[in-house]
């Protein structure tokens, strides 16, 4: 068996400056990567929040759309009389609808009006194989109707949506 050497001096004055260096190294480690964790937790709450946001104005501008179904419906449906000029209104107000989901609609509280109006007419009707007058002495014209719609979330996010429809209408 050897004989082992015996620490010197200086081996004791190395390892006594050396003494909790790792430690602190490896305190820096955890703090850095602390850090890193902390900001990519920052980020993913950030991007949750933008989604849901995103999600909001979605649904809303979903609703939107269905009331714009909703008011070309009117259009569609409603009983104009025969003397009828650019600015003049369907009677029928467009109703605020609660939908299944949470959402709602109704006509869009920041325009003029609530209701649908008449913007113009325009060109004889097509559908009428072309003819201006048929048999009664009326003449058959598109009109253009101007709607204005917004949709909600029950937490308040908005979106509006403005169109426009035709429908060929008589006129005397």
């Amino acid at each position: 068996m050897k004989n082992q050497e015996k620490p010197t001096e200086e081996f004791y004055a190395r390892a006594r400056r050396q003494r909790g260096a790792a430690l602190i190294v490896a305190m820096m480690m955890l703090v850095l990567m602390g850090l890193l964790g902390l900001a990519s937790l920052d980020s993913v709450m950030r991007d949750r929040q933008i989604a849901g946001y995103t999600s909001r104005a979605r649904s809303a501008l979903y609703a939107a759309d269905a009331g714009v179904a909703a008011a070309l419906d009117m259009v569609r449906t409603a009983t104009l009389p025969t003397a009828l000029a650019p600015g003049d209104c369907i009677t029928q107000v467009l109703p605020q609808t609660n939908l299944p989901n949470g959402t709602s609609y109704q006509p869009d509280t920041t325009a003029a009006t609530n209701n649908v109006c008449m913007l113009a007419s325009a060109d004889p009707c097509s559908e009428l194989d072309a003819s201006i007058e048929v048999g009664s002495g009326s003449t058959f014209l598109y009109t253009l109707w101007d709607m204005r719609v917004q949709g909600q979330t029950a937490d308040g996010a908005v979106a509006r949506v403005q169109a426009t429809s035709q429908r060929c209408h008589a006129f005397n």
